[in-house]
Protein backbone atom coordinates (compact mmCIF):
# COMPACT_ATOMS: atom_id res chain seq x y z
CA UNK A 1 0.00 0.00 0.00
CA UNK A 2 1.53 3.21 -1.12
CA UNK A 3 -0.40 5.90 0.64
CA UNK A 4 -3.24 7.06 2.77
CA UNK A 5 -5.73 6.79 -0.08
CA UNK A 6 -5.05 3.04 -0.36
CA UNK A 7 -5.56 2.66 3.37
CA UNK A 8 -8.81 4.63 3.20
CA UNK A 9 -10.14 2.40 0.42
CA UNK A 10 -9.05 -0.72 2.35
CA UNK A 11 -10.96 0.43 5.43
CA UNK A 12 -14.01 1.36 3.35
CA UNK A 13 -14.06 -2.10 1.74
CA UNK A 14 -13.66 -3.80 5.12
CA UNK A 15 -16.54 -1.78 6.61
CA UNK A 16 -18.70 -2.54 3.56
CA UNK A 17 -18.09 -6.28 3.84
CA UNK A 18 -18.60 -6.21 7.61
CA UNK A 19 -22.00 -4.59 7.21
CA UNK A 20 -22.91 -6.92 4.33
CA UNK A 21 -21.90 -9.94 6.37
CA UNK A 22 -23.87 -8.84 9.41
CA UNK A 23 -27.02 -8.25 7.35
CA UNK A 24 -26.93 -11.33 5.16
CA UNK A 25 -25.01 -14.06 6.96
CA UNK A 26 -24.29 -12.94 10.54
CA UNK A 27 -20.62 -13.33 9.62
CA UNK A 28 -19.48 -9.72 9.42
CA UNK A 29 -16.05 -10.22 10.95
CA UNK A 30 -15.22 -13.10 8.65
CA UNK A 31 -16.16 -11.21 5.50
CA UNK A 32 -14.27 -8.10 6.64
CA UNK A 33 -11.24 -10.26 7.41
CA UNK A 34 -11.49 -11.91 4.02
CA UNK A 35 -11.61 -8.51 2.38
CA UNK A 36 -8.50 -7.36 4.25
CA UNK A 37 -6.65 -10.58 3.40
CA UNK A 38 -7.54 -10.23 -0.27
CA UNK A 39 -6.33 -6.64 -0.30
CA UNK A 40 -3.09 -7.51 1.50
CA UNK A 41 -2.50 -10.49 -0.77
CA UNK A 42 -3.05 -8.41 -3.87
CA UNK A 43 -1.01 -5.43 -2.72
CA UNK A 44 1.87 -7.13 -0.94
CA UNK A 45 1.83 -10.67 -2.28
CA UNK A 46 1.16 -9.97 -5.94
CA UNK A 47 2.39 -6.39 -6.08
CA UNK A 48 -0.84 -5.09 -7.57
CA UNK A 49 -1.86 -1.47 -7.30
CA UNK A 50 -5.15 -0.04 -6.21
CA UNK A 51 -6.94 -1.03 -9.43
CA UNK A 52 -5.98 -4.68 -9.02
CA UNK A 53 -6.99 -4.70 -5.38
CA UNK A 54 -10.35 -3.14 -6.21
CA UNK A 55 -10.83 -5.78 -8.90
CA UNK A 56 -10.25 -8.43 -6.23
CA UNK A 57 -12.88 -6.76 -4.05
CA UNK A 58 -15.38 -6.80 -6.92
CA UNK A 59 -14.62 -10.47 -7.56
CA UNK A 60 -15.15 -11.17 -3.85
CA UNK A 61 -18.52 -9.40 -3.99
CA UNK A 62 -19.57 -11.39 -7.08
CA UNK A 63 -18.57 -14.63 -5.34
CA UNK A 64 -20.55 -13.75 -2.22
CA UNK A 65 -23.57 -12.79 -4.33
CA UNK A 66 -23.38 -16.05 -6.27
CA UNK A 67 -23.13 -18.01 -3.04
CA UNK A 68 -26.15 -16.20 -1.61
CA UNK A 69 -28.17 -16.90 -4.77
CA UNK A 70 -27.14 -20.56 -4.75
CA UNK A 71 -28.10 -20.97 -1.09
CA UNK A 72 -31.49 -19.28 -1.56
CA UNK A 73 -32.20 -21.44 -4.63
CA UNK A 74 -31.40 -24.60 -2.66
CA UNK A 75 -33.63 -23.51 0.20
CA UNK A 76 -36.47 -22.75 -2.19
CA UNK A 77 -36.29 -26.24 -3.74
CA UNK A 78 -36.26 -27.99 -0.35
Amino acid sequence: MTGYFDLLILIACAVFYYRLGEQEFDLGGYLAGGSILLWAGGAMGLGWGIAGCLALQVAFFVAITGLKLWISERERKS
